[in-house]
């Protein structure tokens, strides 16, 4: 567990989402940032404006951010998903049946690669807590079956179970709401333009002063970056098994988990997603990486105003069709 939480240290420190922040002109715009510890992670924030502004507008952007995260928080006795998966109770707060019902249709989509009642596996694995390892193959089977989507009901502004020892889990698209709801806030307090980095999840929001942010994206085995891109109005999520992880006889185990399999995805390290929206960034970003690289890709394609980076078990980088023309400096991409 130590090697675990050394590895999302590091991966909360490394500057992957953002670079080259002081190469602008002080005379021409000020640059106001702040950090804070939400979601697992570091969040920074950086703010385009006068520090009169800017300021207040990202404190009041944190503070939305920790209420909406101690809202999504299964393991928090105050949250609507905790009496969820612990007594049953229907949930009717209207941010969580919004991204319930984005996610229940992610998971239609995609045949259940992305499934939030995924709870149960990660349970068993630990990765929750300080010893994860790997479970035998009764156990897991056991877990697998409390997996499915299709066992939730949401209907008449509510999500109910269809069978009483399902559990739901958000983790793999809650950050992305956290994000949107963060950059929503700025934005209603005069600040906007900025970004957002969440451990390397970023929103890019209007232009830094009169240029594009730039956004690079990490390599998954290393410290360096593959290349970036400049955007505006845009998010670019990851997902990669160098996140939370553990070894096991040499071999790694991380936690996005294949809902059919129970066992961790197999056949991606990595993938960058990229969309207008975080939160639709986010949970796509955790599905392809489930869908693998080909599959994952050929659902990227179909989809209008996304793109994405998947690297392969294998090393091989693939990139969605537009990608391909706004990657810059990505060696070795074929």
């Amino acid at each position: 567990m130590k090697h675990l939480k050394a590895v999302l240290f590091l991966t909360a420190l490394i500057v992957a989402g953002l670079f080259a922040f002081r190469t602008y002109n002080a005379r021409r715009f000020h640059l106001e940032q702040d950090t804070r510890f939400l979601m697992d992670t570091y969040v920074t924030i950086y703010a385009v404006g006068p520090a009169s502004t800017t300021k207040p507008a990202i404190r009041k952007a944190f503070d939305r951010m920790q209420a909406v995260d101690e809202k999504f928080n299964i393991h928090n006795p105050e949250s609507p998903l905790y009496a969820f998966n612990e007594a049953g109770t229907p949930i009717t707060d209207p941010e969580i049946l919004a991204v319930t019902r984005l996610a229940l249709s992610v998971s239609r989509e995609t045949d259940g690669a992305f499934d939030i009642t995924i709870s149960p596996l990660v349970d068993v694995w630990g990765f929750y807590g300080d010893d994860p390892a790997v479970p035998d193959d009764a156990t897991i089977d056991a877990a697998l079956e409390r997996v499915g989507y299709d066992n939730l009901e949401l209907a008449g502004g509510a999500l109910r179970k269809r069978r009483p020892d399902v559990r739901i889990d958000l983790g793999g698209i809650a950050k992305g709401y956290v994000i949107g709801a963060a950059a929503e806030t700025l934005k209603e307090n005069g600040a906007p333009s900025a970004l957002i980095d969440a451990g390397g999840d970023v929103y890019a929001m209007g232009a830094k002063g009169q240029t594009p942010w730039k956004v690079g994206i990490r390599n998954p085995r290393g410290d360096e970056i593959l290349g970036y891109v400049e955007v505006m109005d845009l998010a670019v999520m990851g997902s990669g098994d160098y996140e939370r992880f553990f070894m096991q006889e040499g071999r790694r185990y991380h936690h996005i988990l294949d809902p059919q399999t129970g066992y961790p995805s197999e056949g991606t390290i990595a993938v960058n997603l990229f969309a207008a929206d975080p939160l639709t960034a986010d949970v796509w970003c955790t599905a392809v990486f489930v869908l693998g690289p080909e599959k994952g890709l050929e659902m990227v394609e179909k989809k209008a105003g996304m793109e994405a980076i998947v690297v392969a078990e294998t090393g091989e980088k693939r990139l969605s069709s537009g990608l391909k023309r706004l990657l810059k400096a990505l060696p070795q991409t074929e």
